[in-house]
């Protein structure tokens, strides 16, 4: 890409300004050796001019070969570059020599090896510039290529996620909703009254999950709002067998958990644990805070597990994704465990660590077990 005109006329403002401070740098070694001022800046500014006027080509030059050729390669072709680039300034610094009335040396040779000898190390350190300007160039794309792939990973691992959580949540969404509208549908003719009741919190519940779909993190009376909607759908499907108590301080309701997470646990501990038992049984919710940690733990009476379960063999999917959005949103393991009660039943305990500041927006799965 094509600088721009402003920028050009800068660079080369400051590389005239760069000769020429070495040309009076170099002028003071002479002007104390007893020349006149005048008279030192005449034979310094020529050599200096001169090797600025070809440092362009120099650099251009290099950066061709630095893109064409290997490095062992491109550094022996610079003795003799360094040959001919430093016969040029001296052939400049001759033509220079009577624009100030200075007559052409007697003896060239001599001339000529004073000249090399004191001015190839001027060309060394000029291509040593060029050899550091285009590795910083190239370190510095190569950070710029690798934040990129970093950003593309990133952005590429969040959408798998998320097309992981949404395929989990596609899977298990409609055996509540199923469930639900068997329910009232169960209490169409028995009870219009209560069929309408339920078909309103059916839908308050699908609307909450519309509204919170792109927010992995929503306040704890949110989640205890569209748990009571819940309830009252199961409550009146299991006739009274079911008892569920909830106990979180009012303290708590502002705290951050994510969305949909005590309705699955509760779904399942209805469904695994007093759900299967003729006599149903009780569910107990309760959220309370251990320095400064959310604990949330959601117990039943029902069955308990069998003597051989574990979570990585026996879990269900609904508990498996509950715990991988748990670690996906926190970014720790483990944060849900499944332990057994002695006196019968089953206590799922999650120990909520605080919120993420900022995390990236994954459309949240809401997924029911």
């Amino acid at each position: 890409m094509r600088r721009p005109a402003t920028s050009r006329l800068l660079e080369a403002a400051g590389a005239f300004l760069l000769w020429t401070a070495l040309a009076v740098f170099f002028a003071t070694q002479l002007y104390f050796a007893g020349l006149p001022w005048g008279r030192a800046l005449a034979w310094t500014l020529p050599r200096w001019y001169s090797w600025g006027l070809v440092t362009p080509f120099i650099f251009r030059l290099d950066r061709r070969l630095a893109s064409s050729t290997t490095l062992p390669v491109r550094v022996a072709l610079h003795v003799p570059l360094g040959l001919a680039w430093t016969a040029v300034t001296i052939a400049l610094r001759l033509a220079a020599r009577p624009m100030r009335g200075t007559p052409l040396p007697p003896d060239f040779n001599a001339y000529l090896l004073d000249r090399f000898y004191s001015d190839l190390p001027i060309y060394a350190v000029i291509a040593g510039i060029s050899f550091a300007r285009l590795y910083a160039a190239q370190v510095q794309r190569g950070i710029r290529e690798a934040h990129e792939l970093a950003l593309r990973t990133a952005d590429l691992e969040r959408r798998l996620v998320e097309a992981s959580l949404q395929s989990l949540r596609a899977q298990l969404q409609p055996h509540f909703l199923f469930n639900a509208l068997n329910t009232i549908s169960a209490f169409t003719e028995s009870s219009p009254q209560m069929a309408r009741r339920l078909m309103a919190q059916l839908g308050d519940l699908l609307r909450a999950s519309l509204r919170h779909t792109a927010q992995p993190l929503v306040t704890l009376g949110e989640e205890l709002t569209f748990l009571d909607d819940f309830l009252a759908i199961e409550s009146a499907r299991f006739e009274g067998r079911l008892h569920v108590s909830v106990d979180a301080d009012d303290s708590l309701l502002p705290r951050m958990v994510p969305a949909f997470l005590l309705q699955p646990l509760v779904e399942n501990a209805i469904r695994h644990g007093v759900g299967t038992r003729l006599s149903g049984g009780r569910v107990d919710v309760s959220v309370a805070v251990d320095d400064r940690a959310l604990r949330i733990r959601v117990r039943d009476d029902g069955v308990g597990l069998p003597p051989d379960w574990s979570f990585e063999r026996n879990a269900g999917v609904g508990l498996r994704n509950v715990a991988a959005r748990l670690e996906h949103i926190y970014g720790r393991p483990n944060l849900l465990k499944v332990v057994p009660v002695p006196t019968g039943g089953v206590e799922v305990q999650i120990d909520l660590p605080e919120p993420p500041a900022a995390r990236p927006n994954v459309a949240d799965p809401r997924v029911h077990p």
